[in-house]
């Protein structure tokens, strides 16, 4: 017999992608609202990034999940470092551009993951002070 707890229990495979939607549908277009000034803003949450940095972060770390990139170390902080170096010359449209597409495309494979990527989903957020 299944008990109102052991439904409130079970995994919702396609949670992980209505909150990106939901969230991409709100985050994205006041990003592209934003002088490029608020893209260097700090992030009290994480020490020495900037609003840009959380962002290319964020973008790289879904569009791994969509290409199923996860070589050895991937998320580590060095890791982390590097996605953002690499997007460190790409304009803030750009930025943005990859983060919608990744919004966009995650959750199909989230879903598929037997919950072992939803944290990706659920550790995107609004950069603090924008």
């Amino acid at each position: 017999m299944t008990t109102p707890a052991d439904q409130h229990d079970a995994r919702d495979p396609e949670l992980p992608g209505r909150l990106l939607t939901l969230e991409r549908d709100a985050l994205v277009p006041l990003l592209r609202s934003r002088p490029d000034a608020d893209f260097a803003l700090p992030v009290a949450a994480c020490p020495g990034w900037t609003v840009r940095d959380v962002l290319a972060h964020c973008s790289s770390a879904l569009i791994r999940v969509v290409e199923r990139r996860f070589e050895k170390g991937v998320f580590s902080p060095e890791s982390n470092d590097r996605d953002i170096a690499e997007r460190a010359d790409w304009s803030h449209a750009r930025v943005v551009d990859e983060l919608e597409r990744g919004m966009t495309e995650a959750g199909a494979v989230i879903a598929r993951s037997d919950g072992r990527l939803d944290a990706v989903a659920l550790g995107m957020g609004v950069p603090p002070r924008l």
